[in-house]
């Protein structure tokens, strides 16, 4: 039977003429062949494969530094909005009191650029002054919206000297009404509101659910407007009940929001108000604002909440 078999030919022409050959059978020919052809087939296929991927490379770093840009665009423009928002919110805090028959002053400071604190103090009358601090359950911008909501609610409400309980109830009601088919959204507020009647020397005052208040006598004896109701928010149809008492010239008043006592330990709150009982109120303030800013160094290092605290001097 007939074979091919393929060869290798080297011949060379020697100085007599003669031609001289050697002959090399080589049977795995066409399978090195085709190896070579598959290998630069390879080659050339990785090669474009590799062009193709570097394109693909370089167009995505261009979308990423496209959306590096656009992502710096919305971050400032969200700072730039944030700022705003934050000099709105502080200019809606009622400015300080101070005249012959009482004093009042607070202290504001948001955690984040905008808070969920908020406070308001009016005078309703020439003898009664309405005063209430609000906090929002967490703290930012879905807290901040919260709260200028109520601010506004709570400002129209104790203008025209509404009742006490019928402030809370108003603004519990609005909470209710806020989230009542979103529970995912839900927001509770703690707040106490103080009623004060200068020619009666009277403290009205409702708390729900927020950090008692220190009632401090002249003589440096203390004693805390307590919780007489839930938090705003968390149950339906509360039936809000104020309390009331009698205050003698020279009392003091401090009220403050969870992200105050919690930077202190238990009592330092009422060991202020004591070690400062001879010094004017801004004194006080001002004593109260060290202590906290002394804390910062070791409270900051975690998500604090925001602080929050009005002196009030009769």
């Amino acid at each position: 039977m007939k074979e091919e078999i393929p060869i290798l030919l080297n011949a060379s022409v020697q100085d007599n003429n003669q031609l001289i050959c050697i002959i090399f059978p080589i049977r795995n020919r066409s399978a090195l062949e085709d190896a070579l052809i598959n290998a630069r087939k390879m080659t050339e296929d990785a090669y474009l494969e590799k062009e193709q991927a570097l394109l693909e490379l370089e167009r995505k770093q261009q979308d990423l530094v496209q959306a590096n840009q656009i992502n710096t665009k919305i971050m400032r423009e969200t700072e730039r909005d944030l700022q705003i928002a934050k000099k709105i919110q502080e200019n809606a805090l009622t400015k300080d009191i101070i005249s012959d028959n009482i004093q009042i002053v607070s202290y504001y400071h948001a955690s984040k650029a905008l808070s969920g604190d908020i406070f308001g103090f009016y005078q309703i009358t020439p003898q009664k002054y309405g005063i209430i601090l609000l906090d929002v359950m967490g703290h930012g911008v879905s807290s901040a919206l919260i709260t200028m909501s109520l601010q506004s609610m709570f400002q129209k409400l104790i203008s025209r000297g509404v009742a006490p309980e019928m402030v809370l109830k108003e603004l519990d009601q609005f909470l209710h009404n806020l989230f009542q088919h979103n529970e995912d959204a839900w927001h509770y507020c703690t707040a106490i509101y103080l009623n004060i009647d200068l020619s009666e020397q009277t403290i009205e005052y409702i708390n729900a659910g927020h950090p008692p208040a220190i009632v401090q006598g002249k003589n440096g004896t203390q004693h805390e407007l307590s919780t007489t109701n839930p938090p705003l928010g968390t149950f339906d149809n509360i039936q809000f009940k104020s309390r009331t008492l009698r205050y003698k010239p020279g009392t003091r008043i401090l009220l403050y929001t969870d992200g105050v006592s919690e930077a202190f330990e238990l009592n330092t709150l009422n060991h202020l108000l004591n070690n400062t009982i001879a010094n004017p109120l801004a004194k006080t303030k001002e004593t109260i604002q060290h202590a906290l800013e002394n804390k910062e160094n070791i409270y900051s290092k975690y998500n604090h909440d925001d602080q929050c605290f009005i002196l009030v001097e009769l």
